[in-house]
């Protein structure tokens, strides 16, 4: 599909929009290639792209009568976007507690204020998830200690996947902020 044909980009829309899987499957492969090329040169990661990709086609499809499209290829192109930077910011929030672990804790060096300081983050941690309301805390919980991705969490959870990722966008900003506060108040 190119961008040149609104017409029967409006058409696809609206048989989507009752349930056709033809519909579907024309959205499908008409901006998949070029949606996986653009979400690969984002992340530089051919798996990750994949499954962004396919939970922005999983999201059209399980929305397809709430949602509101003008612009097929720029709702698209959006969902990918934000995709991306939720992904971006859920590797920050992993790798800087993994980098705060690795700093303070080798296996090399086993001094006794290291491991305290190791043990009180983790605490930390655990006492910012656990002031999470409960779902929250079951979603980041699958998130980050089983590293269980965005459509598994869904299926076990009989959620949307937009509804795990809020939940992990919410979980992450209020541990930051329960973590920033507590240091702040010591």
């Amino acid at each position: 599909m190119t961008p040149q044909e609104p017409e029967k980009s409006i058409d696809l829309l609206n048989r989507l929009k009752q349930g056709d899987k033809q519909a579907y499957e024309k959205i499908y492969f008409g901006f998949s290639k070029e949606l996986l090329y653009a979400a690969y040169k984002k992340t530089g990661d051919k798996i990750v792209a994949e499954e962004l990709v396919q939970n922005i086609f999983i999201s059209l499809w399980e929305k397809r009568l709430d949602l509101q499209i003008n612009n097929l290829q720029a709702y698209l192109f959006g969902a990918l976007k934000l995709s991306v930077i939720n992904h971006v910011r859920s590797l920050v929030m992993e790798n800087k507690y993994m980098e705060y672990q690795t700093l303070t804790y080798s296996e090399d060096h086993h001094d006794t204020s290291n491991q305290v300081d190791l043990h009180d983050l983790s605490s930390i941690i655990e006492k910012g998830i656990n002031s999470l309301p409960e779902k929250t805390q079951e979603v980041f919980r699958l998130s980050r200690y089983q590293h269980q991705s965005t459509k598994d969490i869904s299926t076990e959870l009989n959620i949307s996947e937009k509804a795990v990722e809020y939940h992990i966008t919410r979980s992450i900003k209020r541990i930051k902020e329960y973590i920033k506060n507590f240091y702040i108040f010591f």
